[in-house]
């Protein structure tokens, strides 16, 4: 009866695998502290960007492909870099409470700084960028393309494409090394 209502099942009385379960289940809700951080802040990064393009010119400065390819990098290659950490050597000595959420306080504070850095950037670029590199068009009514050329419009938003895409893959980075809900982030908190 205790096994069929148990949640984690040890089979070995050896007391290397009960550490080693205890370290395995740590490790997993710190990973995914850390990719719960680094959706959000790309989430908010994207929708806020999307709906200043709609509503200044119309039209979402990313297109469809490179939505499906923000999306890409938001759920593969952050779950595949963010979740196949592995488990320190040692067992926290701290004892480790059920009551820390997996986003705590620390997180909170290097989400939204994140969120502003990259909002800030992006801001910028949107409505600045062809100021500052230069480039003359009309922001409202130029095309994408004139014949098969692109206009100086698609360029400018290729190159906040890639700002942003540069800009989540350091964060993802950085969520990495970012301590999350264990014992180093509780302390900072």
């Amino acid at each position: 009866m205790a096994r069929d209502a148990a949640d984690v099942l040890i089979l070995d009385d050896d007391v290397c695998a009960i550490q080693n379960s205890i370290r395995w289940g740590m490790n997993l809700r710190e990973n995914i502290g850390k990719f719960v951080q680094f959706q959000l802040t790309i989430n908010v990064c994207v929708i806020v960007i999307v709906f200043l393009g709609a509503c200044s010119f119309g039209y979402s400065p990313f297109n469809i492909i490179q939505l499906l390819w923000i999306n890409l990098i938001m759920d593969v290659l952050a779950a595949i870099a963010l979740a196949t950490e592995t488990p320190d050597e040692e067992v926290p000595k701290a004892k480790k409470d059920k009551e820390i959420p997996i986003v705590t306080a620390a997180m909170w504070r290097q989400i939204t700084a994140q969120i502003i850095y990259q909002l800030t950037v992006m801001i910028v670029l949107l409505y600045a960028g062809p100021a500052m590199f230069g480039i003359k068009y009309n922001m409202v009514s130029t095309p994408l393309r004139e014949g098969s050329m692109p206009t100086y419009r698609l360029q400018h938003y290729t190159m906040l494409f890639q700002t942003f895409v540069m800009m989540s893959l350091f964060n993802m980075c950085n969520c990495r090394i970012m301590p999350s809900s264990g014992t180093e982030a509780a302390a900072l908190d």
